[in-house]
């Protein structure tokens, strides 16, 4: 029964090799209004419903699993899901392992890699049938920056507040060095009172010879 709130239509498109089609044949398991494609592969059709794409492909492995039962082996191998609300964007948050960015159809593989750049690319590694294939992977692994937000004060992509400091020695040609300290603070007001608290700010650190 489809729940009140699942009234978003997906379409479920399996590709499966001629020589598995009969396996299914074999196994009792027919498909309605398949079709016969390129490269002697059949193709079948199927709508599914779902509030979200990610809820959607979810939705979309349950019933494939429940009716192959392994029979044409990992799900991501012969099955794609659209994406016909553009739900599968690209921005600096992009992540390829998440499920809604998964089993994605040509069209869609194609406009995401469009807004990528470049920094994405299509992920064909072999998969299992406990483990889906991304759809797509990244070129570069994403650098994450901490960002200075003043003087000494940096912040970290996760929220995490850094003070800066120096490290000098008393030997002879030595090479000052920083030493970060990670502050309790989650806010610069609140960064800036714990520095002059805890005295960080009045001198740099020596660590001696």
């Amino acid at each position: 029964m489809m729940k009140v709130n699942d009234f978003q239509k997906y379409e479920i498109t399996l590709s499966i090799p001629y020589d598995d089609y009969f396996k299914l044949i074999y196994e009792s398991k027919h498909l309605l209004e398949t079709r016969l494609g390129a490269n002697r592969t059949f193709i079948a059709k199927m709508p599914i419903y779902a509030n979200n794409r990610k809820n959607a492909v979810r939705k979309a492995v349950q019933k494939f699993r429940k009716d192959f039962k392994g029979i044409l082996g990992p799900a991501s191998k012969v099955m794609v899901l659209n994406d016909p609300f553009q739900e599968v964007s690209y921005n600096d948050d992009f992540a390829c392992n998440d499920l809604g960015n998964k089993y994605l159809d040509d069209f869609t593989v194609k406009r995401v890699l469009e807004q990528a750049h470049g920094d994405l690319t299509l992920d064909v590694a072999e998969v299992s049938e406990n483990f889906s294939s991304k759809s797509l992977k990244r070129l570069k692994r994403r650098r994450k920056i901490n960002v200075e937000i003043a003087p000494r004060l940096f912040k970290s992509p996760n929220g995490s507040i850094f003070y800066k400091m120096v490290e000098f020695s008393d030997a002879k040609d030595s090479r000052r060095k920083t030493k970060t300290v990670k502050l309790s603070s989650k806010s610069l007001q609140k960064a800036l009172r714990e520095v002059r608290r805890r005295g960080l700010d009045m001198s740099d650190v020596s660590i001696g010879k």
